[in-house]
């Protein structure tokens, strides 16, 4: 008869050892002196996964990186852009580990790829993949219609304290993901139990935001970026974002939490991965391609016109920052009683 060991310290001796892992191939990274120009990648046409649907922020991220990598002829080769929906980015990371060893097969990742491990969503976790770039950051918004009784930040809360279920949010994509966590996060510092709130779940932000004009949902928690052509249509209202500071342009009246009186701050990063066993060579040639994308006129003028946070960092610290993540994503989501 054995004894049961507690689920925490199965989460521990888990974080322990992704972190020890994730440190052994940075290491191992920084060990392989490899120059960028003797690895041949691209060998064939880039495949740029995107684990969410069309129209959707990463959607719209991705695209906009072909864009400019095709414009200004960064890559020897062709590039195609294929959306892999559902699951929180699951299905999309399995998607890319059905090639492996193809630093050609490169997706664009968030938050999820360390969640859903935690949330025991799916079968891939951090160890599964090859981290080649941290390209930004978005933050996130909380939308309502126009016509909306929920005027404001205040009011929301209000009426979340009054009955936690009875504001039915429209999150994209999965329980767990960076939309939810935000907005899980606003209630839990608001003294309201997050696990009472009705989430109706929907593959991408765009579709949730369809919902919220359809009247299915009254909130949705979603990227700066997919909110902004509802916004000018004036078919939204923003009444709140998780920034730690006020944003500019057309969101400049929006609120913080923090103004308003609940101290939630989270914002969502956005990397480029590729499949397990991607050599390093492949990993360093695909991560100097994006930051001669960053450094692009046109990359620069699509951060600031998305709100996005800039910040560029190449296989080695990519990888050391997804292990700071992962301990501080076990942390919330153990907070929030969402790791299994």
């Amino acid at each position: 008869m054995h004894a049961s060991i507690p689920p925490a310290v199965h989460r521990h001796s888990f974080i322990q050892s992704v972190t020890h892992r994730l440190a052994l191939v940075a290491a191992s990274l920084a060990l392989a002196a490899i120059p960028v120009h003797a690895s041949e990648w691209p060998s064939g046409t880039v495949e740029l996964v995107v684990p969410s649907g069309p129209g959707s922020g990463m959607d719209t991220a991705t695209r906009t990186m072909k864009q400019i990598l095709d414009a200004a002829k960064l890559l020897s080769a062709p590039s195609v852009v294929i959306n892999k929906p559902g699951a929180g980015g699951a299905i999309a990371y399995q998607y890319l580990n059905q090639n492996p060893g193809s630093g050609r097969h490169l997706a664009l990742a968030s938050p999820s790829l360390i969640t859903n491990r935690l949330m025991a969503i799916g079968d891939t976790d951090p160890r599964d993949v090859t981290p080649v770039a941290t390209l930004f950051s978005e933050n996130i918004v909380f939308m309502v219609r126009t016509d909306s009784s929920i005027t404001d930040g205040k009011a929301l809360i209000a009426r979340l304290k009054k009955d936690p279920g009875s504001v039915a949010w429209g999150i994209a994509t999965a329980l767990g993901g960076a939309n939810h966590i935000a907005a899980a996060s606003v209630m839990k510092a608001a003294g309201i139990d997050p696990g009472a709130a009705h989430n109706v779940i929907y593959k991408a932000g765009s579709a949730a935001l369809v919902g919220l004009l359809g009247g299915e949902v009254e909130v949705v928690p979603v990227a700066t970026l997919v909110s902004l052509p509802q916004l000018a249509a004036g078919k939204v209202r923003v009444i709140a974002i998780s920034s730690p500071e006020r944003l500019g342009g057309a969101l400049a009246n929006v609120p913080t939490w923090t103004e308003l009186g609940v101290n939630a701050i989270y914002t969502s990063w956005r990397m480029i991965i590729a499949p397990r066993g991607t050599n390093s060579a492949d990993a360093r040639a695909a991560a100097a391609t994006l930051e001669k994308m960053a450094a692009t006129p046109q990359w620069k003028a699509e951060v600031g016109k998305n709100y996005w946070i800039s910040r560029f960092l190449g296989p080695e610290a990519t990888q050391k920052f997804l292990a700071d993540q992962m301990t501080m994503h076990a942390a919330l989501l153990g907070q929030l009683k969402l790791s299994k």
